[in-house]
């Protein structure tokens, strides 16, 4: 929850604004979901409409105009706090609770034992950029003719939004750190998946696939994207980051984005723990990072790709399963070795997206939710990875086949894939991310029964124990358990595996 605060003086101007269509007519039911008692006493549950914003503003400035205070002091605090298009429906009750909550521990409310500020909350909808948010215009003059004190407001309201989060569920962006969408993308894209969500996916699998920082540049040239690199100051062959961008219609120009940009795991620093760091590989990598620059022909090709068959996928099953016997061992407190794991888990499903899908399907979607585990907020990757976790050789097949995987191949890997995503989920749920665990629960029930649920039942070595390939998603629901206020939602558990998670 993103709380965005500024001061005024006219209350009555604002008021207006809050219940009129707004700049680009996106304030579609205008009503209060809080306020000071009298306030609501008048206008609750009532769409609202310029007299009554008026009414509204007055009864907020009223303390103002009976104690005598200038009209020109910045006496209106006015703070939005939206939650972002990701995120859960939010009920109207529970923004009525939120705002409660959220005016008490700034102090306007007499829970300081202070004398209250009149104040009122108005939500109207979405945004533009989908965002659910409300809009909160408060006096800071309290009934007494004392101040509200705004030292340190923003901090404050920081802190506050940030334990909101947690005992809603909502998206805790203390501990994430995804790349939210600007005004200009919603609007360029608003017809097809944002460009940054098609390229984020695309590069992710890209990285993931190449074994070196050269093959990485091929790999995105030849996934048809824009690659400029940027050099360090004074020369022409020290690499430091990285642009891309997809191509554009004639007559447009590109729309860029940096690796950071796209999330906090895919700047190049970052992506440099994966691959080899030695003269050879640094002089190859600069020249295909010149000739992406220059336009110029890839200048060290790689084979072509081939059909990803049952054998080859068998293959690739295998090295997926001794990544996920990996992943099984580590320390979910382990956030350095988890984020490599849940880049490489991501481009899997990028890559396979980027083979099968036509935008952002299933696949596409599930890539996603993985990848918050792969930038959380606070953890940058700067550890090598290490080579039990690679899965290089399954993503580069999938971004690379000539032509859609057999539903059997497919099947094989998303046999391995979805018991690894499984592993992602017990780690988020030991370390009690509610967030996290909710949103791969609901990759499982939504996205990957989507595609588990065509393809062909995967025979094992012990048919006595044999489970379908869609295990967590197609004949056994999710398990709910009630623990507290908040329910803790998790996927099938594998009962063929032990109680360290390992395999039987």
């Amino acid at each position: 929850m993103i709380p965005n605060i500024t001061k005024g003086n006219k209350p009555v101007g604002l008021m207006k604004y809050l219940v009129g269509p707004g700049r680009s007519n996106e304030h579609t039911d205008p009503h209060l979901v809080g306020g000071s008692p009298l306030i609501i006493a008048w206008h609750d549950d009532v769409q609202l409409n310029e007299e009554a914003a008026v009414g509204i503003a007055r009864e907020v400035d009223l303390n103002r105009r009976m104690l005598g205070f200038d009209a020109e002091t910045k006496h209106i605090w006015h703070c939005s706090l939206s939650i972002p298009y990701q995120d859960r429906e939010v009920t109207d009750q529970e923004w009525s609770d939120i705002v409660a909550r959220f005016m008490d521990e700034m102090d306007f409310t007499e829970a300081g034992n202070k004398a209250p500020c009149q104040w009122a909350a108005v939500h109207h909808g979405r945004s533009t950029k989908g965002n659910d948010h409300i809009h909160i215009m408060a006096s800071t003059i309290r009934e007494d003719g004392t101040k509200w004190a705004d030292g340190n407001d923003f901090s404050r309201a920081q802190k506050v939004a940030r334990g909101i989060e947690k005992d809603f569920n909502l998206i805790q962006l203390g501990n994430h750190s995804e790349r939210w969408l600007q005004q200009g993308e919603v609007r360029r894209d608003s017809t097809r998946e944002p460009a940054r969500f098609a390229l984020e996916r695309t590069v992710r699998a890209c990285a993931v696939a190449a074994d070196t920082e050269a093959q990485f540049v091929r790999l995105m040239r030849r996934a048809k994207l824009l690659v400029h690199p940027r050099f360090a100051a004074g020369t022409d062959s020290v690499v430091t980051g990285y642009s891309v961008a997809e191509r554009p219609p004639k007559g447009m120009r590109p729309l860029w984005f940096g690796g950071g940009k796209l999330a906090q795991d895919l700047t190049l620093p970052s992506l440099r723990t994966r691959w080899p760091d030695t003269p050879g590989s640094a002089q190859e990598a600069a020249e295909e990072w010149m000739a992406a620059k220059r336009h110029r022909r890839i200048v060290h090709p790689d084979a072509p790709g081939a059909a990803l068959d049952e054998e080859t996928a068998r293959h690739l099953a295998r090295e997926l399963k001794e990544v996920r016997r990996r992943l099984v061992s580590i320390a979910p407190d382990d956030q350095q070795t988890w984020a490599h794991a849940a880049r490489e888990a991501s481009g899997v499903y990028a890559a396979w997206s980027y083979a099968t899908e036509d935008g952002q399907g299933p696949l596409g979607r599930t890539a996603r939710v993985l990848a918050r585990s792969a930038h959380r907020a606070g953890v940058k990757i700067t550890a090598p990875l290490d080579a039990p976790l690679r899965t290089s050789g399954t993503t580069a097949f999938l971004l690379a086949v000539t032509q859609a995987p057999s539903p059997m191949a497919q099947a094989l890997i998303m046999n391995q894939m979805l018991r690894m995503t499984q592993a992602f989920y017990e780690m988020h749920q030991a370390n009690q991310d509610l967030r996290e665990t909710q949103l791969i629960n609901d990759a499982f029930e939504h996205h990957l029964s989507v595609v588990a649920e065509p393809l062909p039942e995967v025979e094992t070595s012990n048919p006595a124990r044999a489970t379908s390939h869609a295990g967590p998603v197609r004949d056994r629901g999710a398990l709910r358990e009630t623990q507290g206020p908040t329910a803790t939602v998790r996927p099938y558990v594998d009962h063929t595996r032990d109680e360290h998670g390992m395999e039987l």
